[in-house]
């Protein structure tokens, strides 16, 4: 399994797996694809617009966006890094958020997504990690514990 940044060509299964995602789940958004808001290739343009410093839009942070590969190089998962954190991600969202296609998961795609991704993070000169799990998601909080995580706090959502 390997971790690709968002391009303009789309790998194999990546239609299936953002129709899959749809509004989103468990606290990872959906995206504008699936509420035909941009097609597949608007939003790929905005993918790989997004670690673009000169093309941040107002109130955001720079983020990059990954596509988990299997081993033939078909999408079952996506992650989210954002750069750095505004006060908004602080509270929820954090640095990375990830999806793994629900015929995949119990496979470790979502664990190694995570340890790929921190990696990623790391390059950018973050020592630290923000993720934000519904205390009722089990399994996440179980990848993010076996990427060294550990919870720090508990916040409610107004």
């Amino acid at each position: 399994m390997k971790i690709e940044a968002a391009s303009l060509t789309p790998p194999p299964g990546l239609a299936e797996l953002l129709a899959e995602l749809g509004g989103g789940e468990n606290g990872f958004g959906g995206t504008p694809v699936h509420s035909g808001e941009l097609s597949l290739e608007e939003y790929l343009q905005e993918c790989c617009e997004m670690p673009d410093p000169a093309k941040l839009k107002p109130g955001l942070v720079l983020q990059t966006i990954f596509w988990a590969l299997d081993e033939y190089g078909v999408a079952v998962g996506m992650i989210r890094m954002r750069h750095s954190l505004n006060d908004k991600l602080r509270f929820h969202g954090g640095h990375i958020g990830y999806f793994i296609r629900r015929d995949q998961r119990g496979k470790g795609y979502g664990r190694e997504a995570l340890r790929l991704a921190l990696a990623q993070l790391r390059t950018l000169g973050e020592r630290r990690a923000l993720l934000s799990v519904d205390p009722a998601n089990t399994p996440s909080i179980r990848v993010i514990e076996e990427n060294g995580g550990q919870l720090e706090n508990v916040v409610t959502d107004p």
